[in-house]
Parts: C-alpha cells; sequence; structure tokens
C-alpha cells in the first residue's frame, strides 16, 4: 500500500472542454483545482473532495471570497497531520496516508475519504447538497496496485458508485499520474471504470484534460513509461 511517484516535469500541452456526464459543464474545473492545491495542499500525497453551490462550476468566474471560506486552511492542515489524517468539513473533506503496522504501509489518502468509514467522510459530504458542486482531487492518480483496480481488496472504485446518484455537476480530478503506472494498460483500463462513476480529468499548471471521450482513454492521462534516479521519489 505504499509507494512512490516522481516529481518529473508533465507534459500537458491541450486544454479540452470540460462537461460532466450529465452534460452540466464544469467551466470553472481549473480554478478550483488550482485554489485547492494553494490552499489546502501539503507535501506528499493527499486528497480532497469538496460540495459546494453548483454555481462555482456552471460559471468560468473568477472564485469569489465565500469559496470554501468555513474551512480554513490551518484547521484542513490540523485534521490532515493528525493521528487518523482526516479533515471533515462543512464543504470540504480531506486526508493523507495513514502508517498502518510496522512495515511502512501507509493507508491511502483516497481510500481514507471514500472507504475509511460507513459512511464515509465524502459520502457524509455529498448528503448535506444534493445538487452542489462536487470535486474529488487526489495529487496523485489511483495507483493501480492498491487504489484503482475493481477487485482489489482496497479498491476505491465501487466507492464511486456514490457520485452516480448526485446531481449536480462532478469531477475526478488528478494531477500527476503515478510513476510505477505511467503508460500501464491496467491503468488506461482503470480510468474507464471511474468514468462509468464519474467523469475523470488530469489537471496540472497547463490545464484540465478530460481523460475519456467515446470511451477512448487520452493518452494525457496515461502516459509513457519512463524512469528517474530515485531521488525524485516520494511516497504515496
Amino acid at each position: 500500500m505504499a509507494g512512490y511517484v516522481c516529481f518529473g516535469a508533465l507534459g500537458f500541452v491541450l486544454l479540452f472542454l470540460l462537461s460532466t456526464a450529465s452534460g452540466v459543464e464544469v467551466k470553472n474545473l481549473k480554478n478550483i483545482t488550482d485554489h485547492l492545491q494553494n490552499t489546502y495542499g501539503v507535501n506528499g500525497q493527499y486528497a480532497l473532495g469538496i460540495n459546494v453551490l453548483d454555481t462555482y462550476c456552471t460559471s468560468d468566474d473568477q472564485l469569489d471570497q465565500n469559496f470554501l471560506s468555513q474551512d480554513e486552511a490551518g484547521q484542513v492542515h490540523d485534521g490532515m497531520n493528525s493521528e487518523e489524517r482526516i479533515y471533515n468539513g462543512e464543504e470540504l473533506v480531506g486526508a493523507k496516508p495513514k502508517p498502518f503496522g510496522d512495515k511502512g504501509y501507509n493507508i491511502h489518502s483516497e481510500y481514507l475519504l471514500l472507504r475509511g468509514s460507513d459512511p464515509s467522510p465524502m459520502q457524509n459530504l455529498l448528503n448535506k447538497r444534493k445538487n452542489g458542486c462536487t470535486v474529488f482531487f487526489t495529487l496523485n492518480s489511483p495507483c493501480v496496485n492498491t487504489c484503482s483496480t475493481p477487485d482489489g481488496p482496497h479498491s476505491i472504485i465501487s466507492a464511486l458508485d456514490m457520485f452516480k446518484n448526485h446531481d449536480g455537476p462532478k469531477a475526478f480530478v488528478f494531477n500527476r499520474i503515478w510513476h510505477y503506472d505511467r503508460g500501464s494498460p491496467l491503468w488506461e483500463n482503470n480510468i474507464l471504470k471511474i468514468e462509468e462513476r464519474i467523469p475523470v480529468y488530469r489537471c496540472n499548471n497547463s490545464g484540465c484534460v478530460r481523460c475519456v471521450t467515446n470511451k477512448v482513454v487520452n493518452t494525457l492521462c496515461v502516459g509513457q513509461k519512463f524512469f528517474f534516479p530515485f531521488s525524485f521519489f516520494f511516497e504515496k
């Protein structure tokens, strides 16, 4: 359940039209993901989920001072650095990997938010606003070995069914492709499994890319195999 990802350069060159499966455009996804990373981001892997007024997704205006104003950055970081590694807020939930056992394993941040309890932190957040704009953001793509393979014991795929019943605009977003999954046919297949439940995007400084169009996975979301010196890796 532990792993490493690279800090290497990300090769985005295109910004695609963003839209949910229901046809409602997520016009502001880049602004939203930038705000999440700049305000709540921490060193190493983390995941965040939000459920806000749908107008934040359907308008491409700049975010106002009320966006996530009830979830102060210091409180979010305190929760993510607590023993449980989870923050449960008004419009935002967040998690960092949680150490497990004495062999250096981690319970992954995506698992903590989507499956870590019953109901999960993300399910509780969705229940607060049935028609809100919800974005699930993870810094690194959910790994094939643990999180994103549908039949795995620690898979998050079935938990993503919660988004099928959410009526508002929605997106599953990752910033980096986990190093060991770059170019993997298994990761490509798992992207399709996520897309069946919630639209998938990859966002970085160059923009946001819709990962699946007409059941074809964009290569920018899969990447190509390459290797970096060990010093470029950090623990997921």
